[in-house]
């Protein structure tokens, strides 16, 4: 992976986490009928750790040669990453026990065409032999606000990175299933 690319992943995993904590605290709050206020010292040091670690992740790509202004992203600017999806009906894992709504709605020879579902299409796919996982993860992040970048960027913080045209592949396959629709 090149320099800037392994920069961009690492501040997005740390960007996801931040996301990520700040919205359990939140829920925690809301479950024990809490003060929001409370949250507040809380998310504070939560922002200070990511920013310590983000400082410490930028001196150490400017001292293995990265010299841009600041983690980009490999996709930015590209279509396929800007399009938002949206749920048409609510599903719940596309693939279940003997229950597959992708190759019901696409017919088996559609879904073999799908690069996620093929560890071929990916060494990281077919060394954790985790498509599948990755197709759940990113239909739950469907939420009618993130784009297809988001989407990428949420689901590769979680179980690892992972090409954007693969996530864009999956997402038009379901919008073909009619599981979603972009706007």
């Amino acid at each position: 992976m090149a320099p800037q690319h392994a920069w961009f992943e690492a501040r997005n995993l740390i960007a996801q986490l931040l996301r990520r904590e700040q919205a359990a605290l939140q829920s925690l709050i809301v479950h024990v009928r809490g003060n929001p206020d409370v949250l507040a010292p809380y998310s504070k040091s939560l922002g200070i750790q990511t920013q310590t670690l983000s400082g410490w992740l930028d001196a150490t790509a400017a001292s293995r040669g990265v010299r841009l202004a600041g983690p980009v992203s490999p996709w930015q600017g590209r279509r396929d990453a800007a399009g938002i999806p949206t749920r048409i009906a609510e599903f719940g894992p596309l693939t279940y026990q003997n229950d597959d709504v992708l190759a019901d709605r696409l017919g088996p020879d559609r879904v073999r065409k799908i690069k996620l579902l093929d560890p071929d299409s990916s060494r990281l796919l077919r060394v954790q032999d985790s498509g599948a996982l990755y197709a759940y993860e990113i239909v739950n992040f469907v939420d009618g606000k993130r784009s297809v970048g988001e989407i990428r960027d949420a689901v590769a913080a979680e179980f690892g990175p992972i090409p954007l045209d693969v996530v864009a592949d999956y997402l038009n396959a379901c919008e073909e299933a009619k599981i979603i629709a972009f706007r």
